[in-house]
């Protein structure tokens, strides 16, 4: 995260009458304006605030699918230990987090390449298997799993 500045606003600014003091992020990626410190910096988080999505429906939903398929593979091995995983919350974190790189793949496939339903036929068996992976211990490549996953569900 960039860091942010407050400062007082010199002669040269041209900002309401009122505005004294100026807030800034990085240099100047995204600034604002008020008559306190404090209220510059609510405007500045206010203006980043509105610029950015309040939530990622496409990401939502691979992670909930994610969390699904490792919590079918955990009750599938109700006597795995997840000490090494920080215990459940750990664990089922662990899967989720690949959640942006099942997105990005399914937003890099073209119109009809792939005619299943990518939730149930993708995401929720790459957050099987994967769990499996993880409470095997075994050592292997994300991704290298997703591409096998893909591959195998176009051929049926």
């Amino acid at each position: 995260m960039k860091n942010i500045t407050i400062g007082s606003i010199d002669l040269n600014w041209k900002v309401a009458a009122t505005a004294r003091y100026y807030a800034e992020r990085g240099n100047g990626e995204e600034y604002a304006f008020g008559s306190t410190p404090a209220e510059a910096l609510a405007q500045l988080e206010a203006r980043e605030a509105a610029a950015s999505s309040a939530f990622d429906n496409v990401l939502a939903e691979e992670i909930a699918f994610l969390a699904l398929g490792a919590a079918d593979a955990f009750n599938s091995n109700p006597d795995a230990s997840l000490d090494a995983h920080d215990g459940y919350v750990g664990f089922i974190g662990q899967v989720i987090r690949h959640a942006p790189m099942l997105a990005k793949r399914w937003m890099c496939m073209s119109e009809g390449e792939f005619t299943g339903v990518w939730l149930y036929e993708v995401t929720e068996r790459f957050g099987r298997e994967w769990a499996e992976v993880l409470i095997s211990g075994a050592d292997e490549s994300p991704s290298e799993r997703l591409e096998y996953i893909i591959n195998d569900e176009m051929k049926k």
